[in-house]
């Protein structure tokens, strides 16, 4: 083994480590306070942020290239248990948003009030080449591009970390001072 690929392998180690500790600290972290000073609704959708979460840091743990080079036929069972991972947060995350929109109109001026925006995580799941590797969805090709990790994980680092803030914020904020 060459000292390169020796520095190469401890590089790469380190990194993954690096984004394993991140990942773990942004899914598993729940943040403090409590649902009881929310209604029904705001609750669940609380709630189903930290599932969010979770769903979110899947993708990030199984997207990671091998160190050698890898067969085709290798390459795309990895990419496709990625793409598996990836479109079932995609739809995790879009599930949640469909959550706002049966928001009852009290609900929805607490989280004005508190300045909340669904902006975010819309411009998480639409964005290009985060969600989807191809523009075309139904391309079927016999070696499919390979995931951009950095870009991937940058954005659902983002993401994740959206999540976490609005749960925070549910949590913790006592938007009626008649309920503590």
């Amino acid at each position: 083994m060459s000292t390169a690929f020796a520095a190469r392998c401890v590089v790469v180690h380190r990194r993954r480590r690096a984004r394993a500790a991140e990942i773990e600290a942004l899914s598993d972290d729940a943040p403090t306070g409590s649902a009881a000073h929310l209604s029904p609704s705001l609750a669940h959708l609380t709630a189903q942020a930290r599932v969010v979460r979770l769903m979110l840091a899947t993708p990030l743990r199984r997207g990671e290239p091998p160190l050698l080079r890898e067969t085709p036929w290798g390459r795309r069972a990895r990419c496709d248990e990625y793409d598996l991972a990836l479109g079932d947060a995609r739809r995790a995350l879009w599930e949640w948003l469909l959550l706002f929109r049966r928001l009852g109109e009290r609900d929805r001026h607490v989280l004005h009030a508190l300045g909340v925006s669904v902006a975010p995580f819309y411009s998480a799941l639409l964005r290009p080449g985060v969600f989807d590797r191809s523009a075309d969805p139904w391309e079927q090709t016999l070696y499919p591009a390979a995931p951009d990790p950095e870009r991937v994980f940058t954005a659902l680092r983002r993401t994740m970390h959206d999540l976490r803030c609005f749960e925070a914020t549910l949590l913790t904020a006592a938007h009626d001072p008649y309920r503590r």
